[in-house]
């Protein structure tokens, strides 16, 4: 037993694929690079879609009865064209189930309206870090089921961003979730084993 001393596990994908609205029938899911936002101008859109497995038995997971106390989505970028104004990069949770080698800009799935998390980028930036905590939570929970997480940023101006996918040969590069829990915990506040967001 952990006690009531955070430990702390990271997740890789278990897939991720990016989206074009320039090529809507078009397939990325064995790209080693990821891309999100508007590139040139209108009708040049591009959205990322990941998801990490969190349950897998075969490797890493969190145990059951456990306290998720923080979740945060990170990566390096490896290619920023973000303007002086900046720009947020927005995780929404998705809906639906997804393919990573049938995705396209014409049959993405629904994401949730509202973003579980989100963060500025800068020009000078070089890594994400996005809070995910609640998303997670309810994810362990099970009051939401894991398709994963939509990455899109405000469209209406150019400000690419790139990043390495799972299929990247350096797996150092790869997007994560690192999750921070107390296991078998008696918590000073309550934790989130609900569908309701603790403060």
């Amino acid at each position: 037993m952990h006690g009531c001393t955070p430990v702390n596990i990271t997740f890789t994908p278990e897939k991720d694929a990016y989206v074009a609205e320039f090529y809507p029938n078009s397939n990325f899911g064995d790209s080693p690079s990821l891309f999100t936002n508007r590139f040139d101008g209108c009708k040049d859109v591009y959205r990322t879609y990941i998801k990490f497995d969190l349950c897998s038995l075969l490797c890493n997971y969190i145990p059951p009865n456990s306290c998720i106390r923080y979740a945060c989505l990170w990566f390096p970028i490896n290619r920023n064209e973000v303007p002086c104004n900046d720009n947020i990069l927005y995780a929404y949770r998705v809906i639906e189930d997804w393919e990573e080698y049938g995705i396209t800009w014409n049959n993405q799935p629904i994401a949730a309206l509202i973003p579980d998390g989100s963060t500025l980028i800068t020009p000078s930036d070089d890594y994400v870090h996005i809070d995910i905590t609640n998303l997670v939570e309810w994810w362990y929970s099970g009051f939401y089921p894991n398709n994963g997480i939509l990455l899109k940023c405000d469209e209406s101006y150019d400000s690419l961003i790139g990043f390495f996918s799972r299929e990247y040969a350096n797996s150092d590069y790869w997007p994560r979730i690192t999750v921070y829990f107390t296991e078998n915990c008696c918590c000073p506040f309550p934790c989130r084993n609900s569908g309701v967001p603790s403060n």
